[in-house]
């Protein structure tokens, strides 16, 4: 009688680890950001505890100026979302990591829009590479989130289900023990091919804003810290991800040095 119960039970819970992984989000052109940002100083995830003399607004600057703009933005970025902190990845069960991994994207997205006027700016020079390089951090820093996100960080089953494939796997019987082998397997599965999705919608913007940034630079002969740091970061995405899909991320990029479509080949950024 245990044995049937289980049987059913492993059953029930095959319809559940068989069932379509979750959907990848939609793509960022389309994606609805919050209106309202979280506060940099909630209590949960405060922001930055002080803004570097870099990133202040010049005492002599109006609060249009652009350097100001950039400063009040990047004070509005919270601690979970700075590059120049430990990253913490995602942890949870399956819908709190999808939940925090979506709010962090959404998050992510809204301040690299409102980053994009200093950006797409031609002057001054400096000040627009750092928004490009701000955005690509936002994103890089999520999708290090995400990656990090796995078993035993994340659980992928609830009490019961573990409960029911914990009993099969000690039961003795060779066809709940398969089955329960069967059903993590599926499980694991879809969890991985749900997340490769996720983490191909956070490569896009990183990539393409790094390999902006670095465009510039290299056509206005500009090198800085910051610029340094994200050409290694362009090199870490670039061994990481594959020529194809850098390639592929970076198509309709203008070349500033001579406004022609530029194409992207190996190494082709990697030196300033």
């Amino acid at each position: 009688m245990r044995r049937s119960f289980l049987l059913s039970a492993l059953t029930t819970a095959a319809t559940a680890c068989g069932s379509p992984a979750p959907p990848a989000p939609s793509s960022p052109q389309v994606r609805v950001a919050p209106e309202v940002l979280p506060s940099a100083s909630a209590a949960a995830d405060p922001g930055p505890e002080a803004t570097s003399p870099d990133t202040a607004c010049p005492p002599d600057k109006a609060e249009d100026d652009p350097a100001c703009v950039y400063a009040a933005i990047v004070k509005r970025i919270p601690r979970r979302l700075d590059i120049d902190r430990a990253i913490e990845p995602y942890a949870g069960n399956l819908i709190e990591v999808k939940k925090a991994y979506d709010d962090d994207f959404a998050l992510a997205h809204t301040l690299s829009g409102e980053l994009e006027p200093l950006a797409a700016r031609a002057e001054p020079r400096v000040l627009s590479i750092r928004a490009r390089i701000q955005q690509a951090a936002l994103h890089d820093v999520v999708r290090q989130r995400l990656a990090g996100a796995e078993p035993p960080r994340v659980n992928l089953y609830s009490d019961k289900e573990e409960d029911l494939l914990t009993k099969a796997a000690t039961s003795g019987n060779p066809n709940l023990i398969s089955m329960s082998e069967e059903l993590r397997r599926r499980r694991e599965e879809m969890f991985q091919a749900a997340r490769e999705n996720w983490l191909q919608e956070a490569e896009g913007p990183l990539v393409r804003h790094y390999a902006d940034a670095l465009l510039r630079a290299r056509a206005w002969s500009l090198e800085t810290p910051e610029i340094g740091r994200a050409r290694a970061r362009f090199r870490h995405w670039s061994e990481l991800l594959g020529d194809a899909k850098i390639k592929a991320y970076t198509e309709g990029l203008v070349d500033p040095a001579n406004g022609t479509p530029f194409t992207y080949t190996p190494g082709a950024l990697e030196t300033p």
